[in-house]
């Protein structure tokens, strides 16, 4: 990982250097503590092999010092920040596992474990408006809800027929979660109502690999896809070259 500051806009200076024992897939900023930095490792680049979930703290001098690190049997994927605990984050796994961390435990194990997803575990992200519950997109099709102190899963989203590779909140409605999936579809679903998406958009030829919901603009949706387009949708649903 590296730390570049960024002294003029049109140059960069050479940055801080840390590694990590595995391959790194995912990296988050902790939501309360500033200096701290989450990273999801995976061995072998994530085919097969350990993973683990690091925890790192920007030191004064720009260098990066290792506070914690959680092993796990496979890969961590993704990882999120507890946007309620300032010392949790979950990790996602490549066995379909999610696993809470504490950064304050003495042990390495996981304070609470999710295995309900049948099939790798791609991405989690955390409410940003209810922020007690976290959700779940995996490539067994489904989206699952979450909540830190809860095994068993609230709720399960189902109509994708690819991998989900994302699932993301709405910044402004805590109910609303958008997910995109390699079936080319980008879904918005309404949690209040979840036996069906509100809204399924063919919105790419080949996989929907990316997405994210404007943080200032809760009417649109970016999606970026391996066919190389990138769309910005909006309330009518209406797709921006």
């Amino acid at each position: 990982m590296d730390v570049i500051r960024i002294a003029n806009p049109k140059m960069f200076l050479q940055p801080r250097r840390a590694a990590t024992e595995f391959s790194g897939y995912a990296v988050e900023f902790s939501p309360f503590h500033e200096h701290w930095v989450a990273v999801g490792t995976a061995q072998y680049f994530g085919i097969i092999g350990n993973g683990q979930t690091v925890v790192m703290e920007l030191l004064p001098d720009g260098s990066l010092a290792t506070m914690r690190s959680f092993d796990t049997q496979d890969g961590v994927y993704d990882v999120a920040w507890s946007e309620t605990h300032p010392n949790q984050l979950v990790a996602a796994c490549a066995n379909g596992h999610l696993k809470l961390f504490d950064v304050t435990t003495s042990d390495n194990f996981p304070i609470q474990s999710f295995a309900e997803h049948t099939n790798e575990v791609s991405g989690v992200n955390w409410g940003l408006v209810d922020r007690t519950s976290f959700v779940s997109a995996s490539w067994d099709h489904t989206i699952k809800l979450w909540h830190p102190q809860h095994p068993a899963s609230m709720q399960t989203l189902r109509g994708h027929t690819g991998p989900v590779y994302n699932a993301v909140w709405s910044a402004v409605e805590a109910s609303h979660v958008a997910s995109c999936s390699g079936d080319g579809s980008v879904r918005l679903w309404d949690l209040k109502t979840p036996g069906r998406p509100v809204c399924d958009i063919a919105a790419h030829a080949h996989e929907v690999t990316a997405l994210d919901w404007n943080k200032y603009n809760p009417t649109q949706v970016v999606s970026g896809s391996v066919d190389t387009s990138l769309k910005v949708w909006v309330r009518a649903y209406v797709a921006r070259s």
